[in-house]
């Protein structure tokens, strides 16, 4: 071959693998941010209000992590253990279930006692710190015989259920009034924990969606209901009542409802990084393009990207019984976040055990069994996916105040699924990149010589400074511009995971993927003083070079800043990162990291 051709051709494709890990987002102009108008916020300087990009407390944006918890799947006697367990883990919101057939089997006969004590749990939700949302029905699914709407509903030939009957609606409010005094006074707006009701589930009736749900809302509040939030499930085609209830999404990596026969089941968009919100890829009329990205047409979202359903664990089916590992919880997180996910909601956080009443066996599929592969599973044990669930519950409590202000966007190679899936979040400034080459129970090719550059207004970020592979099965988060105390961290090729301060020491978490090697860029300015251990640190011009990490608790970058204050940087080994627990509670200035495999949580003074 001549060599001018050969050198040719060799350009063009370096400059189309350099093309696929380019994001221009110099000309990005950031959303415009336009409050919700739903109930009463709550107390004085903790109202909390939605927009549509995200929600605050206190006028702070947060990013809050939400586990279902189905009381009546549990003894009474464990949900103190549990909710103890979801807290020191990361969780902020318990959700659950108030599963109509449960309480009142036979009509007229309600049962709000023993493991159907809905006020003791959400007493003691409070007890532990922990929000409520309350998603009341009255259809609920759960894989619950009728969804959890009684027998005598579902057989009652004068009206039809979930709908518009004037008849149904009545007993509907009948229910609501039935939850509402059991849950009198525990409102947020009374100082109480419950912030947020979810008004039925799945509903997808055509022509039927928005005056539905417009009618449950209007019983609730006439019930007494003054939230902060109402919330729906937006599955499938159905439209939403804008601007009076939040929709929440759903999403699944292993999903047993569906079966292949002895084949697995093949991946879905949502294993790669979309924006699609609804499982059958309606709503992408909301995704605009310019250059080689894709964002959201904020012009026309009214809505934050919550979700109520991540799937972290899973039910087993009696045709597919699945067992997960804890990448696919990892991996699911991972590509909700970097496609712009500001609640993250998890269905199942608590497993438990099917209820059975005195006429009938509740559950459906399974009838007993509803341990989820649960990151708390049925008998209060720790499932194989907190590992990876906890530590990036960590990073949404530590990070997620900033995180939630940046907006995602994605390469258009990604549409094309044999790329290499990658994402960025950010404020024009700051943010963080996004990376996924896992696919569940499926392979994945290596890339190699990869290198992400990212342009903004002001600046060009480059990262990792020298080429890697990306290997089959990794995903990963890396910052970039991110403040620490008064630091700046150009980027790392480490995952952050939470900070931690001790007297006027600043310590952040960190740690590194297995298959990349580790690497920090820092200014130099406001830093005094720099010494690493089991690391090296090279000056370049104004900034410092960390490498030739040996990760592990003893791999330090220790920062003495001009203001005399200190930040120090743990770079933890993936392995290590799996056992990582952070505990805090500022009313007692407590403030913990500990590595053990074990479960630690805070029990008032006692841990």
């Amino acid at each position: 071959m001549n060599r001018s051709l050969f050198l040719f051709i060799t350009s063009l494709f370096s400059v189309s693998l350099s093309a696929q890990y380019s994001i221009d987002l110099s000309k990005i102009q950031y959303p415009f941010i336009e409050y919700l108008k739903m109930g009463n916020p709550g107390p004085a300087g903790q109202e909390i209000k939605v927009n549509n990009l995200f929600l605050t407390k206190g006028g702070v944006p947060q990013l809050p992590v939400m586990g279902e918890f189905h009381y009546v799947r549990m003894d009474e006697h464990y949900w103190k253990d549990a909710l103890l367990k979801m807290k020191a883990s990361g969780v902020n919101i318990v959700s659950t279930y108030i599963l109509w057939s449960v309480h009142e089997e036979t009509e007229g006969n309600q049962v709000w006692s023993g493991n159907r004590d809905l006020r003791k749990f959400v007493e003691l939700c409070q007890e532990t710190g922990l929000l409520v949302h309350l998603r009341i029905g009255p259809y609920c699914n759960a894989e619950i015989v009728d969804g959890g709407l009684p027998e005598w509903i579902v057989k009652n030939k004068n009206f039809s259920e979930r709908s518009n009957d004037p008849l149904y609606l009545e007993y509907v409010r009948k229910w609501y009034k039935s939850i509402y005094d059991q849950v009198k006074g525990l409102l947020y707006k009374d100082g109480g924990p419950i912030w947020a009701i979810q008004l039925e589930n799945e509903y997808v009736t055509k022509g039927m969606v928005i005056s539905h749900l417009m009618n449950l809302k209007r019983i609730a509040v006439s019930c007494g209901f003054d939230m902060p939030l109402y919330t729906m499930t937006h599955w499938m085609q159905s439209d939403y009542p804008k601007g009076e209830i939040v929709p929440y999404a759903g999403f699944y990596i292993e999903r047993p409802w569906i079966v292949n026969g002895k084949n697995e089941n093949p991946p879905t968009a949502f294993e790669f990084f979309t924006y699609n919100r609804l499982a059958d890829d309606i709503g992408t009329n909301k995704i605009k393009s310019q250059g080689d990205i894709e964002m959201l047409d904020y012009s026309n979202n009214e809505s934050p990207f919550f979700t109520c359903e991540v799937g972290v664990g899973t039910t087993n089916f009696y045709a597919r019984r699945a067992v997960v590992p804890e990448e696919m919880a990892g991996a699911n997180i991972t590509l909700r976040l970097g496609c712009g996910v500001n609640l993250m909601g998890y269905y199942m956080y608590v497993g438990g055990t099917n209820p059975v009443g005195k006429l009938n066996v509740f559950g459906e599929e399974p009838e007993f069994s509803y341990d989820y592969q649960a990151p708390i599973r049925e008998f209060g044990t720790l499932g194989e996916v907190m590992k990876e669930t906890k530590k990036l519950n960590y990073f949404m409590n530590d990070f997620g105040k900033e995180l939630a202000t940046q907006v995602a966007y994605l390469p258009k190679g990604n549409n094309d699924y044999d790329n290499l899936q990658w994402a960025v979040r950010t404020d024009g400034n700051s943010g963080y990149l996004f990376c996924s080459n896992y696919l569940y129970k499926h392979d994945r090719p290596e890339f190699k010589e990869v290198q992400f550059s990212v342009k903004l207004k002001d600046e060009t970020i480059v990262l990792p400074k020298n080429k890697v592979s990306i290997k089959n099965g990794s995903y990963f988060i890396w910052p970039f511009n991110l403040t620490l105390d008064k630091c700046i961290l150009k980027y790392a090729t480490t995952q952050p995971v939470c900070k931690q301060m001790q007297g006027n020491v600043l310590n952040y978490f960190f740690f590194a993927d297995d298959a990349v090697k580790a690497e920090y860029l820092l200014l130099k300015d406001n830093i005094k003083d720099i010494k690493v251990y089991n690391a090296k640190c090279r000056s370049v011009g104004k900034k410092y070079y960390i490498d030739d990490l040996d990760e592990g608790e003893r791999s330090v970058i220790d920062i003495l800043q001009n203001d005399g204050n200190r930040v120090r940087i743990i770079t933890l080994s993936e392995a290590d990162s799996d056992n990582i627990w952070h505990l805090r509670n500022e009313k007692k200035k407590i403030d913990v990291v500990a590595l053990t495999k074990s479960a630690v949580t805070f029990d008032n003074d006692s841990h």
